[in-house]
């Protein structure tokens, strides 16, 4: 068997597999931290400021290149009045949310420790640590929408004997399902576009020292959520974190012992349901000989 060839490779032995598969299930179905969770808010507290202030400023960025295309119409002489009076209505309004976001700005900037500020500099200062983070919060977000679409496709295809009111309801809820599979697919793409610039900078040396690149996302397999998807890795994104990297998902040996682990699992268990369904239909046969030959004897 092939598993079981895989098994005696990987020189993990049972018992280290399977507590490495309890620590990944543990890991991997852990519910989302609440949100009137004190505690949680107060450790996470500066990285989402500077998160809050970093997308402030990719908006105020942004706000600045139209008001220089405004601008440019205004003083243009050969622009049409029509254009004319509309971009300069704009124009304002553009000045007016600059000087909105430069206080908002200012204020968050005021609230940072030490320690947040000096984050921010170097997330300000290293194109490679901005994509970084981005990074990883698109993909916490795109696990999160996975896992949530996950638990309402089995909802689905768990469901037996329904009314039918029952059976709109799972229409309902399929329809919504699909909908919001292009908006999924599109925090993957955004996700992967992150990571050829972090490969690009990487390669163009414009990264921190012993920084590493993280994995794409496949698209086409990614609504199936398997266990050692590349969606449930982090490395290259959470480099800040001081916890070591498990086994289970940074070894090779124990990922690919697991998955050797879990089919032969299956096997075993399908062996026992064969020898249960060779009893009975060993059972049916003799029964039917039995009855056959009382039949021919009478």
């Amino acid at each position: 068997m092939a598993a079981e060839s895989i098994l005696r490779e990987c020189g993990k032995s049972e018992t280290e597999l399977r507590a490495e598969w309890e620590a990944q299930i543990k890991t991997q179905t852990k519910p989302l931290p609440l949100i009137d969770d004190v505690a949680g808010q107060s450790r996470n507290a500066g990285k989402d400021a500077v998160k809050e202030l970093l997308q402030l400023r990719e908006t105020r960025d942004g706000l600045k290149k139209r008001e220089r295309e405004y601008d440019a119409l205004v003083e243009d002489e050969a622009t049409p009045m029509d254009e004319y009076m509309e971009a300069k209505a704009d124009l304002e309004l553009v000045r007016l949310r600059l000087q909105e976001l430069a206080t908002r700005i200012r204020n968050k900037q005021s609230i940072l420790s030490v320690t947040d500020r000096t984050q921010l500099k170097n997330l300000t200062n290293n194109p490679f640590l901005a994509a970084q983070m981005n990074a990883l919060a698109l993909k916490q977000r795109l696990r999160d929408r996975l896992r949530a679409r996950k638990f309402e496709m089995e909802r689905l295809e768990c469901s037996f004997c329904k009314q039918v009111n029952d059976h709109k309801v799972d229409a309902h809820t399929a329809s919504s399902i699909k909908q919001r599979e292009p908006a999924i697919t599109k925090v993957a793409r955004s996700f992967n576009v992150l990571c050829d610039t972090m490969e690009d900078l990487f390669n163009k040396g414009k990264a921190p020292p012993g920084a590493i690149c993280p994995k794409k996302l496949e698209i086409k397999g990614i609504f199936a959520l398997d266990v050692d998807d590349a969606i449930w890795e982090d490395l290259g994104l959470d480099e800040g974190s001081p916890v070591a990297t498990p086994p289970w998902l940074s070894d090779e040996g124990v990922r690919a012992g697991i998955r050797a682990l879990l089919e032969y699992d299956r096997c075993i268990e399908e062996k026992v349901r064969l020898r249960h369904e060779c009893r009975s239909m060993h059972f049916w046969l003799s029964e039917e000989w039995r009855i056959v030959n009382l039949a021919l004897g009478t």
